[in-house]
């Protein structure tokens, strides 16, 4: 098939997001499609990937719309086979009324990385969707190379969006203190909180291997993901994970599953939180892995999933 993931709109950025798709491209490319990616802008550095293209090839099979922005320009191709990868609910970019109206478009087939989207879009806008998720990279993240004989912590930074509840943290540590336990973190902008033992800005995959792999709990306490990638990458190396309750969390309805797999609490709780830390059931690191690889699934699968749904 002769695909083509179209962001001539938004264009290609430094963050995870893009990284998501290029790795979507990559998989779909080494299962025997061919894949371009449609763009006019592109500032992605963090590793190679094939150069984007400027213009709509006259070849193609199906496009798929990235971002909300580029979901008017791909209903206007004159091809058959359209369809949205939501990976995210962009209300920083366009407000709900408008982004549900997308939803709503018969045209193009709703395809989301979470259950937590598909949950989002039935309940809120009365949109259907079918999930895929983008897949995961088992191999290559267990180092387990703990560092501190305190209980270290480790969350992920994001200045940008308040919906991701760095102040969620930061009262954690005021709750905790520092005579148990220590706090880690990573992110795209660089942070120098006092409470912090170690903030990585922009991590290369070794750095942030043996961040996770220094931490035995990773807290997530974002409200408003897809699928919630740091959680999976975390626990992958051996962290517990402590999540809230919000079903929009990228994490509860797909893979962090209440004393099965993640140690859940109330969100913006933090006392249940801080409560849950104190307690912690570390059998459910392996359950958790476990489940991470059955539940989500390798990019090739995913993507030969996405392919099925696009051919049907």
């Amino acid at each position: 098939m002769n695909l083509a993931f179209n962001g001539i709109a938004s264009g290609l950025g430094n963050n995870g997001g893009t990284r998501t798709i290029l790795l979507c491209q990559k998989t779909l490319e080494e299962l025997g499609h061919r894949c371009d990616f449609i763009a006019g802008i592109d500032n992605f550095t963090w590793f190679d990937h094939k150069p984007v293209i400027n213009y709509l090839p006259d070849d193609l099979d199906a496009i798929i719309s990235v971002a909300c922005s580029d979901v008017v320009p791909t209903l206007n191709i004159p091809i058959e086979r359209k369809a949205w990868y939501i990976r995210g609910h962009e209300n920083w970019s366009m407000s709900d009324q408008d982004l549900g109206h997308l939803y709503r478009d018969t045209r193009f087939l709703n395809i989301v990385n979470s259950k937590g989207l598909q949950y989002k879009l039935k309940n809120e806008f009365h949109a259907d969707s079918v999930v895929v998720y983008q897949g995961i990279d088992v191999r290559g993240w267990y180092n387990r190379k703990l560092r501190s004989n305190k209980i270290r912590i480790g969350c992920l930074s994001n200045k940008r969006h308040s919906t991701k509840r760095w102040q969620d943290f930061v009262e954690l540590s005021k709750v905790l203190g520092h005579d148990d336990y220590e706090y880690v973190a990573f992110g795209l902008e660089e942070r120098h909180d006092d409470f912090l033992t170690i903030f990585l800005q922009s991590p290369e995959h070794g750095d942030l291997l043996n961040l996770y792999s220094s931490c035995h709990i990773w807290f997530a306490p974002t409200e408003l993901e897809g699928l919630h990638n740091p959680a999976i990458e975390a626990s992958l190396c051996g962290c517990l994970l402590v999540a809230n309750d919000n079903p929009m969390n990228g994490m509860i309805l797909d893979y962090a599953f209440n004393n099965e797999t993640a140690m859940i609490y109330k969100a913006r709780d933090i006392e249940h939180a801080a409560q849950k830390i104190k307690n912690p059931d570390w059998n459910l690191v392996s359950n958790m892995q476990k489940c991470i690889k059955t539940n989500i699934g390798t990019r090739r699968d995913n993507m030969r999933k996405m392919v099925e749904y696009l051919d049907g």
